[in-house]
């Protein structure tokens, strides 16, 4: 072998919490001394810089969205109710229960984590949730629309199959129902005449589906003022879509469906999507 003729093979980074299962602290004291620790403090610093890239990213505006982790089996961090996403501090954040009861933090938590927690309950994985009112995906929202799949492959790969939750009065049980009743397959969320809520196996990953998401959004709204059909892609290639998706360990059931359902929609604003040529 020469001396050029090797390479290494470092880990992906992970940021990813982990807990012990079944070691949560139980006490006020035990609760409080976990809400302070070094190892939260971290969670809290990459909670409050998404928020500023939110806010940067004109995701939310005024107090709108929100932010959450998981901590624990039976805890989870979360952005304060009526707060700047845009101007946080780690001192900001609230420490509260599976069911939704604030256990620790300076302000009271966000009243819309009902929401997350209806996610998080039904999907392990989903490790962090990020809500938000992103105004490109936010035009398919308030139009009860969700974006074609198989145009481009990191729409399909990163955050999959949009899916839209009915309506419920934000922050109530219904809205969790509702949103957490689809979550389960899919990991973006448009919530009826709301937002967007997106989940990941850490705030950076949920994150990124929020700017996936919206980013393709924009793409669509410029795409239509072309008036050229827009062109999908063959079913060979959604499979490998599914199939990169699956092997990142994102949820995917898609393999599944027959030829005709593999793609959720055939037309997109008023025209029928462009067959590929290899279709």
């Amino acid at each position: 072998m020469s001396q050029s003729d090797w390479s290494i093979s470092p880990p992906l980074p992970t940021l990813e919490f982990h807990w012990e299962e079944g070691k949560d602290p139980q006490t006020p004291q035990e609760v409080n001394q976990f809400f302070y620790s070094d190892a939260l403090q971290v969670i809290k610093q990459r909670i409050v810089a998404i928020g500023q890239r939110m806010w940067q990213k004109d995701y939310v505006d005024g107090n709108g969205g929100n932010i959450s982790v998981r901590v624990g089996d039976n805890l989870v961090l979360c952005t304060p109710t009526l707060i700047s996403k845009g101007f946080m501090t780690p001192d900001d954040m609230c420490l509260v229960d599976m069911q939704g009861r604030q256990k620790a933090g300076k302000r009271p938590s966000t009243s819309e984590i009902k929401t997350h927690l209806g996610i998080m309950s039904r999907v392990p994985a989903a490790k962090s949730c990020v809500h938000a009112h992103p105004v490109h995906a936010n035009a398919f929202v308030i139009t009860g629309t969700v974006p074609p799949t198989g145009i481009m492959p990191e729409p399909d790969i990163f955050f999959g199959e949009v899916v839209q939750a009915k309506y419920a009065t934000p922050g109530t049980p219904e809205n969790a129902e509702n949103v957490g009743s689809v979550s389960p397959d899919h990991q973006c969320i448009f919530m009826e005449n709301h937002g967007v809520i997106v989940w990941g196996n850490h705030v950076e990953d949920a994150y990124w589906k929020l700017e996936n998401v919206d980013s393709y959004c924009r793409i669509l709204l410029l795409a239509t003022q072309l008036n050229i059909p827009i062109q999908q892609v063959n079913a060979a290639s959604m499979h490998d879509f599914i199939a990169l998706r699956k092997k990142l360990g994102m949820p995917d059931n898609r393999d599944q469906r027959s030829a005709e359902t593999l793609f959720n929609l055939r037309e997109f604003a008023g025209r029928a999507l462009k067959a590929h040529p290899e279709e």
